[in-house]
Order: C-alpha cells, then structure tokens, then sequence
C-alpha cells in the first residue's frame, strides 16, 4: 500500500511539473474548458481544408478556443496556437481573428506542431510563420508591402539566421516586416521545390543535423531586393 501511494505521489509530480512546463499551454487549456464560445464551424472547416491543400492531408486535430474579451488574463486580439509535446495544439481565436485567413493560419502551426513533436523545437520560428503565410493572404504580408517596408528610411533589412527565435522575429516595430520577409522567402522556396518539398523537409529533421538554411539562402536574397 506504501508502495502504490509512493508511486501514485510521483505520478502526480511527474503531471504536475508537465503541466508547469508547458504553462502557455495550460493556461489555453484551463481557458478551452472553461469558455462556452464556439469558433464557426464553417470556418474551422475552410481552415482545416487550406490546410490540407498546403501538407496534402492533416494530421492534427487541434482544440479551438473563440472569445471577444480576456478569459482568465488570456488577452489574444486576433490568434495564437499553444502546443504541448503528446498534447493537441489549442488555437485561440481572439475578437479580431475569426477569418478563415488568420484561423488557418494558426492551423498550419498546429499542423507542424503535430508533424514534428519533439522535433518543432527545431523549428525556426521564420520558417514557422513563413510556412503558415501560404495560407493567409493579409496585405499587410504580401511582396507589395514587404517592398514597401524595406523602402521605409533607416530601415534595418532582415536576415533568416536573426530571426529564428520568437523573441527577435516578434520585436515590436519590425513584425510586420518579419512576416512579410518571411512569407516572401517560404513563398519563392516553394515555388522552386514543388508542394512536397515541406513534407520531405519535415520528414528529415533530426535532433543530429540543423535546420537546412541553406536552401533558403537565394531566396533570402531575392527577397530582400524586392
């Protein structure tokens, strides 16, 4: 009987430390259970369907959260997807984000997130984001607007090697241009490679080899001369 209580006490820290680790997801979590808001059903199918069009089939079957104001501190104005390693992705769809471009792209983080599993750590955040712009056809990422951005006076250009993190892919000011850069140089790569080439890319990662930067670099290039 001491035993099953010893073994059911580290059980329970074992849960308790997952969770703790993964707060953002938690805190999503606790937000899916307790909201009633339901996202449109016809968007979330377009959205799964855009998809399915950019990988060819889906595998993930992500949890999604719709609320128009903050729910337990959870302040999203259009979306966020929150992944957790053997856990479904939860997408929140803030007040600003119920459209089938912002939803499926939040959908195409999950779709990765599922793919890769422990692997997404891998992930550069550019190629995250460049990925899931395929799917979202906002002016404010187009190659008109990246160019526009790049026009701009003083403007710093962006290089893929710097925006790998979050930290630095989200500063605040250069976003948008982040965004755009890197749904212009996913875009190109492509266009070069075929539709398969996200699929064999994913397939090969490995925690042995880095992320295959290079093949991006012409594009990176071209890109920044738009």
């Amino acid at each position: 009987m001491r035993m099953i209580r010893r073994l059911f006490s580290v059980l329970l820290l074992i849960i308790v430390l997952f969770f703790a680790l993964n707060f953002s997801w938690t805190h999503a979590g606790v937000a899916w259970l307790m909201t009633k808001s339901q996202c449109p059903a016809k968007l979330v199918a377009l959205a799964k369907k855009d998809v399915a069009t950019l990988f060819g089939n889906t595998h993930s079957s992500p949890l999604w959260v719709c609320t128009t104001k903050p729910l337990l501190g959870l302040d999203i104005s259009h979306a966020t997807t929150r992944s957790a390693l053997f856990l479904p992705s939860i997408i929140v769809i803030g007040k600003k984000g119920p459209r089938r471009n912002v939803m499926a792209h939040e959908h195409v983080h999950a779709e990765l997130a599922a793919r890769t599993s422990a692997r997404y750590a891998l992930v550069p955040t550019w190629f995250d984001e460049g990925l899931a712009m395929q799917v979202d056809y906002r002016r404010l990422y187009t190659r008109k607007a990246l160019a526009r951005y790049l026009g701009r006076k003083g403007v710093q250009k962006p290089r893929l090697d710097d925006l790998a993190f979050s930290y630095r892919f989200y500063m605040r000011g250069k976003a948008r241009l982040h965004y755009a850069f890197a749904n212009c140089v996913v875009k190109y790569w492509l266009k070069s490679q075929g539709k398969t080439q996200p699929l064999k890319l994913i397939n090969n990662m490995n925690w042995h080899k880095p992320f295959p930067i290079e093949q991006f670099r012409k594009f990176e290039r071209k890109c920044l001369k738009i």
